[in-house]
């Protein structure tokens, strides 16, 4: 009776440590990604070399003893007119209320980008595509960066819409961008705050 009562305690447990989302602020409120079920098939790798860039690159979940994580690294070169790497993912409707989006991420020191599109600027062929676009740091150690809506995301373009509401976010990409660097960015997760 002992062995068995321990052994279903160990099980239950287990499950739990293996399948709890690592939360790490009290104002998650909607997880965007925690990269964990199969975050391949969500996110896609581009390089400048869609428009005759040279840089390179690649995106790979990595694990550690918190749960998966995106690691995206490569080489910029602002060569031939490019100057990106990225990671994209499309996001169901967030919700309405959100004030931003957090970040738990690592890096190599230098400033990563977010890209958002949304709901009037998604339907715009990828050349004449609008963006609203935030910059954030990177440290050894992981931590949490705040992306406010109302004051940390700058237009592409002045016709769009000044402020962004979570419901109207359709993609968010990641980007090693604008400079000749190596990249080293990972992203334990993404939510709405």
């Amino acid at each position: 009776m002992k062995f068995l009562f321990k052994r279903t305690l160990l099980i239950i447990f287990s499950f739990i440590f293996l399948f709890s989302v690592p939360v790490y602020s009290s104002d998650i409120n909607q997880i965007i990604d925690n990269f964990a079920d199969n975050p391949g098939m969500r996110w896609q790798f581009y390089t400048d070399q869609v428009m005759g860039g040279v840089s390179t690159g690649k995106a790979v979940i990595k694990l550690d003893s918190q749960g998966p994580y995106l690691r995206l690294e490569g080489s910029v070169s602002t060569a031939n007119n490019g100057g990106f790497i990225q990671v994209r993912t499309y996001v169901s409707e967030g919700p309405k209320s959100a004030k931003g989006i957090l970040l738990r991420v690592r890096g190599n020191g230098e400033r990563y980008y977010m890209h958002i599109n949304t709901s009037e600027t998604i339907s715009l062929p990828q050349p004449y595509r609008f963006y609203y676009q935030a910059d954030f740091p990177t440290y050894k150690e992981w931590n949490e960066v705040r992306l406010p809506f109302s004051s940390a995301f700058k237009r592409s373009k002045s016709q769009m819409r000044e402020k962004i509401s979570g419901n109207n976010i359709r993609t968010i990409g990641l980007l090693a961008y604008g400079k000749d660097h190596n990249a080293f960015l990972e992203i334990k997760y993404l939510s709405f705050y």
